[in-house]
C-alpha cells in the first residue's frame, strides 16, 4: 500500500471538522519546509556572497 493509499484509506470516514485539522496541519508543514529551504539558501548567499559576485561579473 502506498502513502497516499494509506492517507485515503484514513481519511475516507472522518469528519469535515478533521479534514479540514489535517489540512491546516499539511500546509503547515508545506510552510514549515519552505521556510526552512529558505533560510538555508539564505545562509548560502550570505556566506558565499563574495564569491557568487565575482561568478557573476
Amino acid at each position: 500500500m502506498t502513502l497516499a493509499q494509506k492517507l485515503l484509506e484514513v481519511i475516507e470516514n472522518i469528519s469535515d471538522e478533521k479534514l479540514h485539522e489535517i489540512i491546516d496541519f499539511a500546509e503547515y508543514l508545506k510552510s514549515k519546509e519552505l521556510k526552512e529551504t529558505k533560510s538555508l539558501i539564505d545562509s548560502l548567499v550570505s556566506e558565499y556572497d563574495e564569491a557568487l559576485k565575482e561568478l557573476a561579473k
